[in-house]
């Protein structure tokens, strides 16, 4: 059993050695920190090092100049003088101008499919008999079937010839022109394309037909600014219009027009 008198000794040893070695680290930091770190002694000799502190500048002309002073340190490349002011553009003009330009091309400018063909359709006589119904323009022809017996009378028929969509606006997307007919007048005559000068003599109120789209044609106008295909909206419904200042009907389709 370690008495109480050696276990006292034990620890004032203990405490003895600790401080001894505390003693040691102080006096080893004390020293290193002693020494002046501004001279260094080569060979006898002593080197002064100067620090020089540059603050940042935060001039974008200033990071430049001092940008291109170390490129040129390094390179033979001949830096181009810099710019101090680049001329504004206007912008609204150019748009315009732009717009312009675009615009009065496309309208002289029919828009003609790869696979354009000129069209010849018996069907399209004349004698057809027009009406709305369900959603379609049907032009359809009227038939008399003979009844067998005198006695009784001969079956009268109508007979659909083709359809086309009923539309009052239009779909946000342009189509070429397919055939040289463009539309049908309301008793099934064909409109061809080129045929602009056999109906200027009507006025921007007459009804001409309905085009392959499914939309109604006018006669020709001066009044109403029409777009790129030939057509306008008027009282919220889209019309197409004859126009003296181009060569054809229209210049394309503002919906898919169907296939006659």
């Amino acid at each position: 059993m370690i008495r109480t008198r050696n276990f006292l000794l034990f620890i004032l040893l203990l405490a003895f050695l600790l401080g001894g070695i505390l003693m040691t680290l102080w006096f080893s930091a004390d020293v290193g920190t002693r020494g002046s770190y501004s001279d260094i002694v080569f060979g006898g000799e002593t080197a002064t090092i100067t620090a020089e502190v540059v603050m940042p500048n935060n001039n974008r002309e200033s990071r430049l100049e001092q940008l291109r002073k170390k490129l040129a340190n390094f390179t033979d490349v001949a830096l181009a003088p810099r710019t101090e002011e680049v001329a504004a553009i206007d912008v609204d003009s150019t748009v315009a101008s732009t717009t312009d330009t675009t615009v009065s091309s496309t309208v002289a400018t029919v828009q003609q499919c790869a696979n354009y063909r000129v069209a010849s359709l018996p069907q399209l006589t004349g004698a057809l008999t027009y009406k709305e119904s369900e959603g379609q323009r049907v032009f359809s022809v009227t038939e008399t079937i003979p009844s067998e017996s005198t006695t009784t009378p001969p079956v009268v028929t109508q007979k659909t010839v083709f359809l086309l969509p009923l539309r009052t606006a239009e779909q946000g997307v342009t189509d070429c022109i397919g055939t040289d007919i463009v539309a049908v007048t309301p008793a099934g005559l064909p409109i061809r394309n080129t045929e602009v000068g056999k109906y200027s003599g009507s006025g921007e109120g007459t009804l001409i037909g309905y085009t392959l789209d499914g939309l109604t044609l006018y006669g020709p106008t001066s009044s109403i600014a029409t777009d790129e295909c030939g057509g306008a909206t008027v009282s919220g419904v889209y019309r197409y219009y004859i126009s003296p200042d181009r060569e054809t009907i229209l210049n394309c389709f503002v919906a898919i027009p169907v296939a006659i």
